[in-house]
């Protein structure tokens, strides 16, 4: 199984996933690209690296809804591409189908995951290098480690705090890097399956919204870094739990859906 894994990890390392990484980093910074270029020129102290990443989170267009599209962006069309060249027949019998469908699916969770969570840290690092982690404003204005956005954390532990967005960023990475994947057991276009994040990130904020959901308990708002509960200590952990959850029920479904496709010769068939 080694060997199947370092294969499939070897062809998930490529050009898509830098360029997924450079796209991670640029989101929050389109997000806020007035107010970041005028901190880049005028030096002001009032700007600082908290303020660039909770403003993405709070709403920004491109932290919100393109961003996961970056974790699908390096390997999750990887079956597609080996189904529309008919190479899904030769790789199934000679790994196994079973071996096959999970190491994909853990490689493209594990890679998607990393590309959020890596652009996120660059992101902090190339923005500190600049701008101070926390204004004046955030160390006076925060009442409790249960603050949205981590904000007591990013005062008092910043390097925690770079920490507990890495986290959140991978979890969310993995998710939508998984539910992209799925979604190539039925669809075979490369570009529709993708861009699956960016739709399914739009149709939860539009479910959530028909149903009144509280954003103070939304799961996509917690992965955002925009909702805290108790602390985040405590938000980081709940998240991984779900998060766990969700991947590997994803994961045994793909699996499983796989291997009959293969044994009933569904994934062998020509465009």
């Amino acid at each position: 199984m080694s060997r199947i894994f370092v294969n499939e990890w070897k062809r998930a390392i490529n050009t898509s996933t830098v360029l997924a990484v450079i796209g991670v980093i640029f989101c929050a910074c389109f997000d806020s690209w007035n107010d970041l270029i005028s901190a880049m020129q005028s030096g002001d102290p009032v700007w600082c690296v908290y303020y660039f990443i909770s403003n993405s989170a709070f709403g920004g267009m491109c932290g919100n809804y393109i961003l996961p599209v970056f974790a699908a962006l390096p390997f999750a069309a990887s079956f597609c591409e080996e189904r529309n060249s008919r190479a899904v027949a030769y790789i199934a019998s000679r790994e196994g189908m079973r071996r096959y469908g999970a190491v994909k699916y853990i490689v493209n969770i594990l890679i998607g995951g990393l590309v959020v969570a890596l652009g996120t840290v660059l992101l902090i690092l190339l923005l500190r290098t600049r701008l101070r982690m926390t204004g004046d404003y955030y160390e006076v204005s925060f009442e409790s480690a249960a603050d949205p956005f981590h904000k007591w954390l990013a005062v008092h532990y910043p390097v925690r705090y770079c920490a507990a967005e890495a986290a959140l960023g991978f979890m969310r990475g993995m998710i939508w890097a998984g539910a992209s994947m799925f979604v190539s057991l039925y669809l075979r276009d490369k570009f529709v399956i993708t861009t699956f994040p960016f739709l399914g990130s739009y149709v939860i904020v539009k479910a959530s919204q028909a149903f009144s959901l509280d954003v103070n308990w939304r799961f996509d708002q917690i992965l955002i870094g925009r909702t805290v509960i108790r602390s985040s200590g405590y938000t980081v952990m709940a998240a991984a739990l779900v998060s766990s959850i969700l991947v590997f029920l994803m994961g045994v479904c793909f699996t499983e859906k796989l291997v009959k496709g293969l044994r009933d010769g569904l994934y062998y068939e020509s465009k």
